[in-house]
């Protein structure tokens, strides 16, 4: 009588794919090389841009106005994107509150015809506060206001949304292995369901703005998303992908 022997190719099988995904590195993060995004699509590498404000965010940093002796911050959506240069006739402004970027129909650069007093029509960029940025004062509007650096707040996301959700990263990392165990995974499927789980728990941390320090007032004023710090086109929490090294 022959006896066939399913379990013992099965056990090698389950030994041999665990000790591969042993050997794997599974990097989850903004990253400048190719990797894959929270449904397995490919994704190329991050442009720069990204990387940095990416950094940026995870760590915070101090921004300071290089060749030039101010920051020309937008105030209004019409100055976002664009430098004092872009708006002919643009003139400079300085109250109590700082120094600002104007234009105004009735004045074609230069100061103003009659020095401004102190006004509650005045934007008030010294404190955060919940009503939003006056733009126009008379004839004026204001739209950039004149800074020597600008402070971003530390807002992690990267290792806060790792160390905020380490049971449930460990609950795909388990239905990882019963995957190899009980249903034929190979090492490198569940790398993936790995990598794609992480991907999507980074991506709803950064989705809820009670997470994080909320925009400053400035930035509220020309935000798309007022509400959520870290959210203003999607680019970088779409930007979050996955990339899985060794195993071969």
């Amino acid at each position: 009588m022959t006896i066939d022997d399913g379990i013992t190719p099965e056990l090698e099988r389950i030994k041999r794919e665990l000790a591969t995904l042993t050997g794997m590195k599974i990097h989850i993060g903004i990253q400048g090389a190719s990797g894959y995004g929270v449904s397995g699509e490919g994704r190329k590498g991050t442009p720069a841009d990204i990387i940095t404000i990416a950094n940026v965010n995870e760590f915070g940093a101090t921004i300071k106005a290089k060749n030039v002796k101010n920051l020309a911050i937008p105030i209004t959506k019409k100055a976002k994107g664009k430098s004092p240069l872009d708006f002919p006739g643009l003139f400079f402004l300085r109250t109590p509150n700082g120094l600002f970027g104007c234009i105004s129909k009735n004045r074609k650069g230069g100061p103003p015809k009659q020095k401004s007093s102190p006004s509650e029509d005045k934007p008030n960029t010294k404190k955060p506060g919940k009503k939003p940025i006056k733009k126009k004062l008379g004839d004026i509007e204001f739209l950039f206001i004149l800074l020597e650096s600008v402070t971003i707040p530390e807002r992690s996301f990267i290792r806060a949304g790792y160390d905020n959700n380490r049971k449930p990263i460990e609950d795909i990392t388990v239905q990882a292995l019963k995957g190899i165990i009980f249903n034929s995974w190979d090492a490198e499927k569940a790398a993936n369901h790995i990598g794609m789980g992480t991907v999507g728990i980074i991506q709803s941390y950064m989705n809820a703005p009670f997470n994080f320090k909320g925009k400053g007032r400035v930035t509220k004023s020309t935000s798309n998303w007022p509400g959520n710090p870290l959210v203003e086109t999607g680019r970088l929490r779409n930007s979050i992908t996955y990339r899985i090294e060794g195993g071969s």
